[in-house]
């Protein structure tokens, strides 16, 4: 038996910038980090040649090809396992629709648990690469790539997407300020979960007349990344919120009136800045302020469910490995 745990993530500027339409002719940038809540898979041995999957429906399959949940199908595949498994699926989180990146977390941690199962320590980008490959390419989301690698790699990150298709990727190395830093942001469940397949797929569509907005997008992740490495970490505050004015603008459906309320209200209450995580549409809500002013702010959200959390330093790893003996 085996487990592994894969971090959500939250991103402060650039997303966006990271989907082919975009980075192919213009270069993407994201600054985004790993939070301590995650996507765990456990994985068994079993003693049939069955494949059982849990997660919110249960399937019991004879082979791959029978199994309904694309991302456990196309991870099977790309390790080579074929048989006799027993697979769970939890996490920390509503399971989609979150906009914390829990599909491609969920991707990277079946990669890994699948690799490991068979002996191999898969590195970082191995993990990275192969969940876009499923997750783009095999499955064709309207997805980027910066779910895929953060969840990997873990920790703050300043990725680069090259228009010949590489990831440059520049960790950022808080030291003891991290905790001092991380106790700014606050993230606030909007009660919305709901696809971002829609709002990206129009994302696409519109990204030759959005690509001026996209531009400002990509300029707003490496002003982040210099505040935040100049230790100009309120800078922070006024980057998400102008991100999130621009990012409105990209698809219809990234905000409603009740997520408009929710940002005024998060403002109002001493944020210096917010924007939803992810796509948009719903999820949770990342806001920024004074450390001093959180009561102020938590008590102006109060209808609203936090959920605490903290950076991350690690990506995907393997929990718990048992190995039991094989038997004929």
């Amino acid at each position: 038996m085996l487990i592994t745990q894969t971090p959500l993530r939250i991103s402060f500027a650039g997303g966006g910038t990271d989907l082919e339409a975009y980075y192919r002719e213009s270069g993407g940038a994201v600054l985004s980090s790993a939070i301590d809540k995650y996507v765990y898979v456990i994985l068994n041995k079993r003693f049939d040649d069955k494949i059982y999957i849990s997660y919110s429906k249960k399937e019991i399959v004879d082979s791959v090809d029978e199994i309904q949940h694309e991302l456990v199908r196309e991870a099977l595949r790309i390790a080579g396992i074929t048989k006799g498994v027993e697979i769970a699926i939890m996490a920390d989180i509503p399971s989609s629709g979150s906009g914390l990146g829990s599909s491609s977390s969920l991707t990277v941690g079946l990669l890994n648990a699948f690799h490991a199962y068979q002996g191999v320590q898969a590195p970082a980008e191995q993990l990275a690469r192969e969940a876009c490959e499923i997750e783009i390419a095999r499955c064709g989301k309207p997805i980027g790539k910066q779910d895929q690698y953060i969840a990997a790699y873990g920790g703050l990150n300043f990725f680069e997407f090259r228009p010949d298709g590489r990831v440059d990727i520049t960790p950022i190395r808080l030291g003891p300020v991290k905790r001092h830093w991380s106790a700014c942001m606050m993230l606030f469940f909007t009660a919305i979960t709901r696809s971002a397949d829609a709002i990206l797929s129009e994302q696409n569509a519109n990204t030759d007349a959005k690509r001026d907005d996209l531009d400002q997008i990509k300029a707003l992740a490496y002003r982040a990344r210099d505040a935040v490495v100049a230790g100009r970490f309120d800078e922070i505050g006024e980057i998400l919120r102008e991100n999130w004015e621009i990012k409105k603008a990209l698809a219809a459906g990234i905000t409603r009136p009740e997520i408009d309320r929710m940002v005024a209200q998060a403002l109002a209450g001493g944020a210096t800045g917010c924007k939803l995580c992810g796509a948009g549409g719903g999820g949770f809500l990342l806001t920024y302020g004074p450390r001093a002013g959180k009561s102020r702010l938590r008590a102006a959200m109060q209808d609203y469910r936090e959920m605490p959390f903290f950076l991350e330093r690690y990506g995907s790893k393997v929990n718990y490995n048992a190995e039991s003996y094989e038997w004929d």
